[in-house]
């Protein structure tokens, strides 16, 4: 079967050489210019038998690129050098070759699809060649240990906590319970409070009661100055009258004078008598001056009585209602001021009380929550363990902040530096995910936080950190995961 095979080729290359050569013997004959003059042809050699001795060279020792320079030689070779063909000679010359070239078309473009998929598939590696990758690539992430804050019993929830759980921040991870915590302090400060509350509650009563006690006192001074008062207007009235009846007398025994006097000079009256009317007029007048000095007096007392002060000769300044009054009044203001110094003390105990019982809620219980967005990476007790303070109960991983630990060789190493560009493409995948340099650490050591060790990354020593935003997915936390890093330069 093969030699049949082979014939047939042979004898479609022999048909298609024969095909060009009937094209090109077409263009030369189309395009031969008119037969020059005589007299030109004695002076100027013709190469048309030249570009038939081309023509008729054999095809099958030339390629394709050959092929159309023969081609095109035979157009330019027999176009006359001093004659333009007009318009519509290289449109009919074009339409020829349309209809030559037709036949082959479908070739043409199958030829001309595998070239630009040989320059692409060509280009992909080169491409790949040219650019800084990494030689290996892991997801990593932060690792957060959890402490214990104080020393006690883990409770039994931290059964439901398992190594892989995915955790919001927040969520509860395990409770520690310490029964042996000193509440010694607190136990005083109830106590001491409790009794200062008694003695505030009694103090409180004694200024009730005082209260009430200086009330009545304050209220019968009231009604003795308001009973003096009206007891010093009867007198000051009484005196009022006693003083014009005085006045009156003192008119009297004045006219009886005067008409006595005449009479005592013509001798009609004893001597007596005379003196008698004289008498009577100066007894009047005293009387009418001791009345009005007696209300002088009373006017006196009246004012002050005003003022509050009480002027008699049966008591001081001040009744005895109103000395008592400021008796109860000046314990009053003693009991009112313990009273204000106990509540300060109140205060000041129960503000400590306050901050007691925080500290003994915060040594007798603590529960732990997950501080960012993760899962449990390892657990490292169990419940009913007894723990101490700042022993290691839980490590999780921080998946809010996903990064990727690549090494690369020394040449590239030392083209990059921190905040360039990255992408990281997950092995398998074709999405790319952009990120940044964060990190470089080249042969020193790295970071001991890590959930996976840069060191496990021995193809390279220099080892490169990417942080990449994008990376993170809400319950989901790919650390571990390999790929390819490919940096922007």
């Amino acid at each position: 079967m093969g030699r049949p095979t082979r014939m047939r080729a042979a004898s479609a290359t022999s048909a298609e050489e024969a095909e060009v050569q009937q094209t090109i013997a077409l263009a030369a004959t189309t395009t031969r210019p008119p037969s020059p003059p005589p007299e030109r042809q004695n002076r100027q050699p013709d190469a048309e038998p030249a570009s038939e001795t081309d023509a008729t060279t054999p095809l099958h020792r030339l390629d394709v690129a050959g092929r159309i320079k023969m081609l095109r030689d035979a157009f330019e070779r027999h176009a006359h050098p001093h004659s333009k063909p007009d318009q519509k000679h290289w449109q009919d010359h074009l339409t020829r070759v349309a209809q030559l070239v037709a036949p082959h078309r479908s070739r043409l473009v199958k030829v001309g699809a595998g070239a630009l998929l040989v320059v692409a598939v060509g280009w992909l590696p080169v491409r790949t060649l040219l650019q800084t990758t990494s030689i290996e690539a892991v997801i990593n992430a932060r690792l957060i240990t959890l402490r214990a804050p104080i020393e006690g019993e883990i409770g039994a929830g931290l059964g439901a906590t398992t190594v892989g759980m995915q955790l919001e921040p927040g969520a509860g991870l395990m409770k520690i319970v310490n029964r042996r915590a000193e509440r010694g302090r607190l136990d005083d400060l109830n106590r001491l409070i409790n009794r200062l509350e008694s003695e505030r509650a009694g103090l409180t009563s004694r200024r009730n009661d005082l209260e009430a006690m200086h009330k009545d006192l304050a209220e019968q001074t009231q009604a003795f100055m308001n009973g003096r008062s009206r007891q010093l207007d009867a007198r000051t009235a009484e005196l009022t009258s006693e003083i014009a009846a005085a006045a009156a007398n003192q008119q009297e025994a004045e006219r009886a004078l005067a008409r006595a006097t005449p009479l005592a000079e013509s001798k009609t009256i004893t001597n007596a008598t005379f003196e008698k009317a004289r008498r009577d007029v100066t007894v009047a007048t005293e009387t009418h001056a001791a009345l009005r000095h007696r209300l002088a007096g009373i006017e006196v007392e009246a004012a002050s009585l005003r003022k509050g002060v009480f002027i008699g000769d049966s008591y001081n300044d001040r009744p005895r209602s109103s000395q008592r009054a400021d008796e109860v009044a000046q314990r009053l203001s003693e009991v009112s001021s313990e009273l204000r110094e106990r509540e300060a003390q109140l205060a000041n105990l129960r503000t400590e009380l306050s901050d007691a019982t925080i500290r003994f809620a915060a040594l007798a219980a603590a529960e732990l929550s997950a501080p960012v967005r993760g899962s449990v990476w390892e657990v490292l007790t169990a419940p009913g363990e007894t723990v101490v303070r700042g022993q290691e109960l839980v490590r999780l991983l921080d998946c809010s902040g996903l990064v990727v630990t690549a090494t690369v060789g020394e040449t590239a190493y030392n083209r990059l530096r921190i905040g360039d560009p990255a992408t990281f493409r997950l092995r398998g995948e074709s999405r790319d995910h952009k990120g940044r340099i964060i990190g470089l650490t080249g042969v020193a050591a790295a970071p001991a936080n890590l959930a996976i060790q840069p060191s496990a990354l021995a193809k390279e020593p220099y080892r490169v950190t990417v942080a990449l935003p994008g990376l993170a997915t809400p319950g989901q936390c790919d650390v571990g995961r390999t790929g390819r890093v490919t940096f922007q330069k």
